[in-house]
């Protein structure tokens, strides 16, 4: 067994990074979701000591995790089922990028662990779409290229910015390649749907010019629920504000808020879409109820802090899961929730549940989304996408 210890921590956070998502939405998916992260919770909560217990050797550590390898077992037809049906409405890549030259990322620890199914099973067991497993693989090999391309914090924020494409193909039964491409370089891996391996990680260095060059357009995949393609025409926005000259002549603050107008202008101009489908989500919500004595609101937060909670939430946010990551990102920076960071990987690994209190007035529902050890509650306007009366909580120890 390597020495998985480091590399377990570092997956937790990215976690984060995943996204929620005719049919408004997939309830089929989201159910499962659920079910998956109930089960997370629970294990989490049976095991957060052990975690947190530096006598234990790695192997032993990772050995707390075998519930969740069960119940990925268990689970296996549904999960299959689920992450086919996503990966067969992805196009396979355009021929123009089949012809330039990838740089190979095998025989490093990292890629190598990503070969251990129980690994891989535990770090993508949240992810079903083929964007949310592209986002957690670049999510976890990103670094390394970067390092080796000696690449920026400015050259970084292109990815971040102005976002990826996603292609698929097939190989062979139930072997898929998986395309992440953006305006900076592009990657693909090769992934294994019956035990959830990985191989295969190749990338387009930085800089290539058959790359700059290609200046690929927005390809538009196949979407069967109106969620998903809302957030389609979104990211569509994002890739083609993209411009060398925007580049040259402004900060990454500046393309982000270009990237930004621009999507608040789509979502002026779609707002009912947007509020029919927060309204079905919503009222798909499980009733929830209000925290018991474990858990006690934060009320000394810096008002510095609270308007970048409430700059997170931007009116085009879709589903409730988005809105949680969005605040839990902001608070991993603010006192108290940035001073252990074991406790915020515990949060990032089982996720956020999340539940309708009630409708208060007019189009205002109160949300509540729960983690481990932090929670939120705020109204949301479905209407106006707007929120109001934010409340973040800690669990007691």
């Amino acid at each position: 067994m390597k020495n998985y210890k480091g590399i377990i921590n570092s997956i937790l956070f990215i976690f984060v990074t995943i996204t929620c998502s005719a049919q408004v939405y997939d309830r089929e998916l989201d159910n499962h979701k659920e079910k998956t992260k109930n089960e997370f919770f629970k294990l989490i909560s049976k095991i957060a000591n052990q975690l947190s217990d530096s006598t234990l050797t790695t192997q032993q550590q990772y050995i707390l995790f075998d519930p969740m390898i069960e119940y990925a077992q268990a689970e296996r037809s549904s999960l299959m089922q689920l992450r086919k049906k996503y990966l067969q409405n992805i196009a396979p890549p355009p021929k123009e990028l089949i012809y330039i030259p990838f740089t190979s990322l095998e025989n490093s620890d990292l890629t190598n662990i990503l070969q251990d199914p129980k690994f891989s099973t535990i770090t993508l067991l949240q992810c079903y779409k083929p964007i949310e497993i592209a986002s957690v693989i670049t999510g976890l090999l990103q670094p390394h290229i970067y390092q080796k391309e000696a690449i920026g914090a400015d050259e970084a924020s292109i990815n971040y910015t102005f976002g990826n494409q996603i292609f698929a193909k097939e190989f062979g039964e139930d072997i898929w390649q998986i395309w992440a491409i953006n305006q900076l370089y592009g990657f693909r891996f090769n992934l294994d749907l019956k035990n959830m391996l990985i191989s295969k990680p190749e990338y387009i260095p930085p800089h290539t010019s058959q790359h700059l060059n290609l200046q690929l357009t927005f390809k538009r995949q196949k979407q069967e629920y109106e969620i998903d393609q809302l957030y389609q025409e979104m990211n569509e926005i994002r890739w083609n504000a993209y411009n060398t000259d925007l580049l040259k002549e402004s900060t990454p603050s500046t393309w982000q808020d270009t990237v930004e107008r621009k999507i608040k202008a789509f979502y002026l101009k779609h707002q009912s879409r947007f509020s029919k489908v927060r309204n079905t989500i919503v009222k798909d919500l499980e009733k929830g109820m209000a925290l018991d004595s474990n858990w006690e609101e934060i009320v000394d937060l810096f008002s510095n802090e609270e308007r970048r909670l409430y700059q997170a939430l931007k009116t085009n946010i879709l589903h409730p899961n988005e809105a949680a990551y969005q605040l839990f990102s902001i608070c991993n920076g603010i006192s108290p929730f940035n001073q252990n960071i074991e406790e915020i990987g515990k949060n990032a690994m089982v996720g956020f549940i999340n539940r309708n209190l009630g409708k208060e007035k007019d189009d205002r529902w109160k949300i509540q989304s729960k983690g481990y050890s932090i929670a939120f509650e705020y109204s949301w306007n479905i209407k106006e996408g707007s929120f109001s009366t934010l409340k973040v909580f800690k669990r007691k120890r």
